[in-house]
């Protein structure tokens, strides 16, 4: 089977999405729309992303071309399913004209209805075969809405991306850090958010891994204490992002304001290379982890007792990440999430909410 992946290849989690479609046996291309155009062109488009819509004229065009391309892959390549994250800018028109010829399944990483990454990033979800959300509120609001094949699963990860490492001594001494984070800071007030929560940590032996320029730098200013952790890091990859985890203890990770249950991407991340994610309270974290003592920040005042309890018990920190560990791969790793679709897509074995109830009592 062959499965046509659109997805932001910038992103180095797509990397295991990748690698856990190759581990159930299928053939997987992947296609970035930003790659149909130069830098030039891409930077100039996000850059007056904000803009009215009259205003951009050179959006439709953008569109039309990144559909017509995708249309031309599906004639030539074939593909049995079309997996899109989130929306990569695929349009009605252009789901309408391949439905029934292949299968059309969506992973969202972001709330069709709180992101207005596409006008259409809500409409275009009634053309999908299987949806896959990571968090049961937005789970129960789309079905509620008529959204069908709707399945709360989990982005895991995939352990040929993130495990652990025996490291060098150089590699070690380079990069060793009591807690790590590793992402992008918004010039919105997402990114307010997240600069605010890496504040907490600044009288630690923090390494913050920050991209996004401006963002960053914006945020900053309110927080003048934290630059002294913060690196400044435009290029990450899968292997960068395993090998620091590798270095460091513990996570910490905001909720994302998109999330109101969900679980991040990047507590697998963490976990697949075995450091503690330190993070926001999460409804459907405490529960897939049921009777594992997760630490979760329920009030920003609780962090410096948090961190220095799991800081000074090496043991019991090693011991809950064992734990949350064996979860993951036992039931969330990606091999699982697309064996989970495959299932439902052309085996038809389970509904969706079979799918959901398997996920919180494995």
């Amino acid at each position: 089977m062959k499965c046509l992946f659109l997805a932001p290849t910038r992103y180095p989690f797509i990397h295991s999405i990748e690698s856990g479609i190759r581990a159930n046996g299928m053939e997987v291309k992947t296609v970035d729309y930003e790659d149909f155009f130069s830098k030039r062109v891409n930077k100039f488009v996000k850059r007056f992303v904000s803009l009215p819509n009259k205003m951009k004229t050179w959006e439709k065009p953008y569109r039309r071309k990144t559909n017509e391309a995708y249309l031309q892959m599906v004639n030539e390549y074939k593909p049995d399913v079309v997996l899109i994250y989130n929306n990569q800018l695929a349009e009605p028109e252009f789901l309408e004209k391949i439905k029934g010829r292949t299968k059309i399944a969506f992973i969202l990483g972001d709330h069709p209805l709180y992101t207005h990454t596409s006008l259409t990033n809500l409409h275009i979800l009634f053309s999908s075969d299987y949806t896959i959300c990571p968090d049961s509120f937005w789970q129960e609001q789309l079905a509620r809405m008529g959204i069908r094949n709707v399945v709360l699963d989990f982005l895991g990860f995939s352990e040929d991306v993130y495990h652990k490492l025996e490291l060098t001594d150089e590699e070690r001494e380079k990069h060793r850090s009591e807690l790590i984070f590793i992402g992008n800071v918004s010039k919105i007030n997402w990114g307010y958010k997240r600069i605010m929560f890496l504040n907490l940590f600044k009288d630690y032996d923090l390494k913050a891994y920050l991209s996004g320029g401006g963002g960053a730098e914006r945020w900053l200013s309110y927080f003048p204490e934290l630059r002294k952790r913060v690196i400044v890091h435009q290029r990450f990859d899968p292997a960068f992002n395993n090998l620091v985890y590798n270095c460091s203890k513990i996570a910490p990770m905001e909720q994302v304001p998109s999330l109101f249950n969900g679980i991040h991407a990047r507590v697998f991340d963490a976990l697949g290379a075995g450091v503690l994610p330190l993070c926001e309270y999460s409804a459907d974290m405490e529960r897939i982890f049921a009777g594992i003592d997760v630490p979760m920040i329920r009030d920003y005042r609780e962090v410096p007792e948090l961190c220095d309890y799991w800081l000074k018990d090496d043991a019991t920190r090693v011991s809950v990440v064992e734990k949350m560990r064996a979860v993951a791969i036992a039931n969330y790793s990606t091999d699982a999430m697309v064996r989970r679709m495959i299932d439902h897509l052309f085996m038809g074995k389970r509904n969706e909410t079979e799918i959901v109830s398997r996920v919180f009592t494995s």
